[in-house]
C-alpha cells in the first residue's frame, strides 16, 4: 500500500519504549549537524592527532627538508637603498637672477620629473661604464638594435618616493652585497652631479648670451660715436663735452698748485718766526735746522780747540 509522502511513521525509542513521533523536517537536519559537530570534547581531536602522529610528523618534516634544500639552490638578492632629499626651493640658476629665484612648481610634479632623471641615460651611462651593471644583469649590447648608443635601462634599479615627503630612495639589487651598496651610491651622486651640470650649463648658456649682447651694444655705441665725430667735422661743431673736461682738468691743476704754495708758506712762516724769537733750538726743529746743526757742532769744536 502506498503511503502519502506527508504521513508520519511511527518511532520506537530504545530507551524507555516508548513510542513517539517525530515529524520530518529537512530543513534543519543541517543545523543538527552542526550542533553534534559542535559538541565534540576536545579528546577527540587529540584522539585524531596521536593516531596520526607519524603522518604529521613526515609531512612537517618532508616540508622543512623540501624548504632548506629550495633555500640552499637560491642565489641570495642583496638591495641597497639610497635616499636623497630633494630641495624645491634651491635655486634653478647659478649666477644670475635665477639664483635668487626659487622653484614654485608643483611638488608631486617636480618630484615625478627627478625620478624620471634618475632613470634617464644621463644619469645611469657613467654608472654603467663603471660598474658595467648590465652585463651583471645579463644585458648584452647585441641584443639592442643601437648597440652601445642605446639608452642605459637597469632592471634592477627601484626608484621610490616615500609618501607625503620631499624624500627619493633610489634601490639597486645584486647578487653582491658590495656591488649593490656601490651602485645604489653611484646612482645617487651621478644624479647630483647631473643636475648641478645643468644649472651650470644654464648659466653658462645665459652669460653667453649676455656677453653676445654686451658685443652687440659696443659695436652699436662704436658705429654711433664714429657717425657723431663726421657729422661733427661737417657741421664745425666743438663738442662742449670735451671742452668742459679741459677746463675741469686745468681747475683741478690750479687748485692743487695753489693748496701747495699755502702749504710752503705756512712752514716758510713758521721757519722765520723761530728765527726771530733768537731760539737757536727753535731754528733747529725748522726746515733749515739740519745745515744750522752742522754749523752749531762746528762752533763748538772751535770753542774745545780754542780752550
Amino acid at each position: 500500500m502506498k503511503r502519502n509522502e506527508h504521513e508520519t511513521l511511527p518511532t520506537v525509542v530504545e530507551m524507555g519504549r516508548v513510542p513517539a513521533y517525530y515529524p520530518e523536517q529537512p530543513q534543519y537536519q543541517n543545523l543538527d549537524e552542526e550542533a553534534e559537530e559542535a559538541k565534540l570534547p576536545l579528546s577527540q581531536y587529540f584522539w585524531v592527532v596521536k593516531r596520526y602522529r607519524r603522518r604529521i610528523v613526515g609531512l612537517v618534516a618532508a616540508a622543512m627538508i623540501a624548504t632548506l634544500i629550495v633555500s640552499a639552490r637560491l642565489t641570495p638578492i642583496y638591495e641597497a637603498t639610497t635616499t636623497v632629499d630633494i630641495d624645491r626651493q634651491s635655486p634653478p640658476g647659478v649666477v644670475g637672477e635665477d639664483a635668487t629665484r626659487s622653484a614654485l612648481n608643483d611638488a608631486d610634479q617636480f618630484l615625478a620629473t627627478q625620478i624620471k632623471l634618475v632613470e634617464s641615460d644621463s644619469v645611469l651611462r657613467p654608472v654603467d661604464q663603471r660598474f658595467q651593471l648590465r652585463k651583471q644583469e645579463g644585458q648584452s649590447a647585441a641584443s639592442s638594435p643601437r648597440g652601445e648608443d642605446a639608452p642605459v635601462s637597469l632592471k634592477q634599479l627601484k626608484v621610490t618616493r616615500p609618501p607625503n615627503t620631499y624624500l627619493m630612495q633610489s634601490s639597486y639589487r645584486s647578487a653582491d652585497p658590495q656591488l649593490a651598496a656601490d651602485a645604489a651610491n653611484a646612482i645617487g651622486q651621478s644624479y647630483l652631479d647631473h643636475t648641478y651640470e645643468i644649472r651650470l650649463r644654464s648659466s653658462a648658456g645665459v652669460a653667453t648670451f649676455m656677453e653676445r649682447q654686451l658685443e652687440e651694444l659696443k659695436a652699436k655705441m662704436e658705429r654711433s660715436g664714429q657717425a657723431l665725430v663726421v657729422f661733427e667735422r661737417e657741421l664745425n661743431v666743438l663738442n662742449p663735452e670735451e671742452k668742459t673736461n679741459i677746463l675741469s682738468a686745468r681747475l683741478l691743476q690750479l687748485n692743487i698748485e695753489y693748496t701747495n704754495a699755502q702749504a710752503e708758506r705756512l712752514k716758510q712762516e713758521a721757519a722765520y718766526q723761530s728765527v726771530s724769537a733768537g731760539s737757536l733750538q727753535a731754528a733747529l726743529a725748522t726746515a733749515q735746522g739740519e745745515p744750522l746743526r752742522k754749523l752749531a757742532d762746528h762752533r763748538n769744536e772751535a770753542h774745545e780747540h780754542f780752550a
